[in-house]
């Protein structure tokens, strides 16, 4: 008889690897779905304080092994650490002091860390020790990290982290109905961010006539909201004073920007796929968010907001690196699609059944006759960035899978 993995043995095994890891990294252990039954999956992104130990013992990844560190592989990873230029969030910030802290959420984080991720602090009520274990202090001086998370008044130290948020009128940036500067700790602008996107997004109500039951649908998906929002806040380039974080709300579409850029290796397009690089820009920040159960599942987030707005009717949501920022785009699921869609691609849709293939050369014979052939693979490079399609393989060999989501 087997055993097969819960979400209980997912807990325990966080729990122990916490114990187990030195130092600190943002890690999470979930029960994924198989064919054989569930599983359990560790996700964990590429570390920037290396070395790690595990039960006192430093390990590596060499190809798909994992393997034991010698004294030689050691020291190759100490000095990569020591030539690396300091990561910003780890500077120490010269005026911030435990007073300038906002006290209530650092007790919120160990709360929160204990609770919900079995986070072990040495002791919780000792501020320092805490501070310490989430490392925001650095040769005794504290953090950019602990100023950004924890500072009660962090505008007036760091201009750059506060957050403009703006309700258009139109779906041109003129008029506005509502323009904010919202400032405080990161956590505290996670709270403000979203109220301020529920109070200027409708929810529209749909009627199921075989239920008799009414569905009130948000414009926007508040979970991929909520993602995209977290995500802007801890991966952004804090070095930049002139950048910021932006949310632009539109009749028709809402946007959230970042200073920044995506890590090298990681593009708009592999951010759509279930599996693809975890690069955490800003480690100790992220660690914070993880520990408050705002980045649940390390490394998927941005698939998981894929297919929620999919499941909503939405187009799928658009990354893009624009002004020495990366825009996130959310779509309407109120909106009419079939106006940002030419005939040919509305008889696809409506004519080929979810789960059929579709190659660039029977899309050429059956609904695009006449066009060329490059004209017809933007065709479907459009219905998969709507989320009709899904692609499959690469080159010669790409096949389009249609899927389940309709024209309403």
């Amino acid at each position: 008889m087997h055993e097969f993995a819960t979400d209980e043995d997912a807990d325990k095994l966080r729990r122990y690897l916490y114990e187990q890891v030195s130092p600190n990294c943002v890690m999470s252990v979930s029960v994924d779905e198989t064919q054989y039954g569930p599983v359990l999956v560790i996700d964990v992104p590429n570390g920037r304080d290396t070395p790690y130990t595990f039960d006192g013992q430093v390990f590596f990844r060499s190809g798909k092994s994992v393997k034991a560190a010698n004294s030689q592989a050691i020291r190759a990873m100490v000095l990569e650490k020591g030539s690396a230029v300091q990561r910003w969030e780890r500077r120490p910030s010269p005026t911030l002091t435990t007073k300038d802290l906002n006290r209530d959420l650092i007790d919120a984080t160990v709360q929160r860390g204990q609770e919900t991720r079995g986070f072990v602090f040495e002791n919780p009520r000792n501020l320092d020790t805490v501070l310490q274990q989430l490392e925001v202090v650095e040769f005794g001086q504290l953090t950019n990290a602990a100023d950004v998370v924890f500072g009660r008044k962090v505008a007036q130290r760091l201009p750059q982290t506060r957050v403009r948020a703006v309700r258009y009128e139109t779906d041109r940036s003129g008029d506005f109905i509502d323009d904010q500067l919202l400032e405080g700790p990161s956590l505290t602008l996670l709270d403000d961010i979203l109220a301020f996107v529920r109070r200027h997004v409708p929810v529209a109500a749909k009627f199921d006539p075989d239920k008799a039951l009414r569905q009130d649908v948000p414009q926007f998906p508040f979970d991929s909201v909520h993602e995209g929002i977290v995500n802007a806040l801890v991966h952004r380039d804090y070095s930049s004073f002139s950048g910021s974080v932006k949310i632009s709300i539109y009749p028709d579409r809402l946007e959230v920007w970042n200073s920044g850029k995506l890590p090298d290796g990681l593009t708009a397009k592999k951010l759509e796929m279930a599996q693809h690089e975890s690069i955490l820009i800003n480690p100790d920040i992220s660690h914070v968010f993880y520990l408050h159960g705002h980045m649940e599942r390390v490394g998927r987030g941005t698939y998981n907001m894929v297919r929620e707005c999919r499941a909503f009717g939405m187009r799928t949501p658009e990354w893009k690196v624009v002004n020495q920022g990366v825009r996130l785009t959310f779509y309407s699921a109120q909106s009419d699609l079939r106006s940002d869609l030419n005939n040919r691609q509305i008889a696809l849709i409506e004519q080929v059944q979810s789960g059929m293939e579709v190659l660039t050369t029977t899309y050429n014979e059956q609904f695009a006759q006449g066009v060329t052939p490059r004209t017809a693979r933007r065709d479907l490079e459009k219905l998969e960035d709507f989320g009709f399609l899904e692609r499959t393989g690469v080159g010669k060999g790409t096949v389009f899978i249609r899927t389940d989501l309709e024209l309403d």
